[in-house]
């Protein structure tokens, strides 16, 4: 699992939207875009598939903007990574050496591991 820009980004804009009041208030793209210093355009993308997972709704107009959705207090970071990079290794292929390496295996497990911890994670623990 590796995490890019977009997932920082991604989980910034959820952390200033739950300091600017949880669920209660929409903020405008161009708020969250100045607060993390980055282009709209990019931000809204990355804001459309948080909508499109059910985390944050979106609303057009001129009192429109982003707000997180109830329940968004128990998504993981977890979800929150895989939404926007989906599921990948952090691991190389080159790891294996064969069948049964021990090495591949130590760092599977370890994968595994930060996995339980990041799912463990809820954005309430974040406010």
């Amino acid at each position: 699992m590796k995490c890019s820009k977009a997932t920082d980004y991604a989980l910034h804009a959820l952390l200033f939207m739950i300091k600017s009041n949880g669920d209660s208030k929409r903020i405008p793209v161009q708020d969250l875009a100045a607060a993390l210093k980055v282009s709209t355009t990019y931000l809204s993308k990355i804001l459309t598939r948080l909508v499109k997972a059910g985390i944050i709704s979106a609303n057009s107009g001129a009192k429109g903007g982003y707000q997180l959705k109830n329940g968004w207090q128990d998504v993981s970071i977890y979800e929150i990574i895989v939404t926007i990079d989906g599921k990948q290794s952090l691991l190389e292929d080159s790891f294996s050496h064969g069948k049964g390496c021990s090495i591949k295996q130590i760092m599977d497990e370890a994968e595994r591991s930060l996995i339980n911890n990041l799912e463990q994670k809820k954005l309430k623990d974040l406010a």
